[in-house]
């Protein structure tokens, strides 16, 4: 690739990388020069060098006619990592305060009751599971059950992925991370699983936690089970549910879940997680 589609890719436009690379090439030259040089047009060249001069790519002289100079590369394309940062930052800031005021409009309309509708969606491989964890807790408001089944010890045990696409080693720090800020925010959460692998996750970065009382808000929050069973779903809520799907390439693996919104088959869900986690051993964070 070359120099001015490199510089493209680093967000300059076509003139612009244009004008900083023919300077490069013939070191000190004035605007009108620069411009039967570079195939830039008169009418856009002085535009195009104030625009990099800005970035700190160009610097020009003061006199009549001015002449211009390309910064040494090194020096500026450190310029341009400084400016586009700064002008991340203040549009992640501006971003950031429209997200707020948009909040409190909405907060101000009716979100209608979902609760006794049925519905459902799919969600296949990583990417899709990976950005439903952190929105499915997000939108939790009291509660969540959650039961794995024999399979994923198995795939824990050999480092196996259940899927091509999904990473134990990547799930479940994920899952941890997300599952301890659930905690710390006052969202019950009672997991049922086969092995203690969760555990020792948990309690890891649960050591990292110095608050003593986000520690107890955690702890009163969060409850694990030990219990080897072949049941595989989560309950949010009691009106939503999560049902992995097998992958028909893979008996033994997983090619994505339904997200369910069905109150009544939550509610069945419910009494069987009921009865699993009467039969489960009980863990300690401390």
């Amino acid at each position: 690739m070359d120099r001015e589609s490199l510089l493209r890719d680093l967000g300059l436009t076509k003139y612009e990388a244009s004008a900083y690379s023919t300077l490069l090439k013939e070191g000190i030259t004035g605007a009108q020069e620069l411009s039967r040089k570079s195939g830039i047009p008169v009418g856009k060249i002085y535009e195009v060098l104030s625009n990099l001069n800005n970035i700190g790519i160009v610097e020009f002289q003061r006199s009549r006619p001015r002449k211009y100079r390309a910064i040494k590369p090194e020096v500026a394309l450190d310029n341009l990592f400084t400016k586009k940062e700064e002008d991340s930052k203040n549009e992640l800031e501006n971003f950031k305060l429209k997200v707020s005021e948009l909040k409190d409009n909405f907060s101000n309309s009716n979100y209608p009751d979902h609760t006794e509708i049925k519905f459902w969606s799919t969600l296949i491989g990583e990417e899709d599971i990976v950005k439903n964890i952190k929105n499915t807790l997000d939108e939790t408001e009291n509660e969540i059950r959650h039961v794995k089944s024999l399979k994923v010890k198995e795939a824990m045990e050999n480092k196996s992925r259940c899927h091509k696409e999904l990473d134990p080693d990547l799930i479940l720090p994920l899952v941890t991370d997300e599952f301890i800020r659930a905690a710390r925010s006052g969202i019950k959460i009672k997991m049922l699983l086969p092995a203690n692998f969760f555990i020792a996750h948990l309690k890891k970065k649960y050591s990292q936690i110095n608050d003593t009382s986000v520690r107890k808000m955690i702890k009163e929050n969060l409850e694990v089970r030990i219990l080897e069973c072949d049941y595989d779903f989560v309950i949010i809520d009691d009106n939503v549910a999560y049902i992995p799907i097998p992958d028909p390439l893979n008996p033994s693996g997983i090619l994505g879940e339904m997200k369910m919104f069905d109150k009544e088959y939550a509610g069945k869900l419910k009494k069987k997680y009921d009865e699993l986690w009467s039969r489960g051993e009980r863990t300690v964070l401390e």
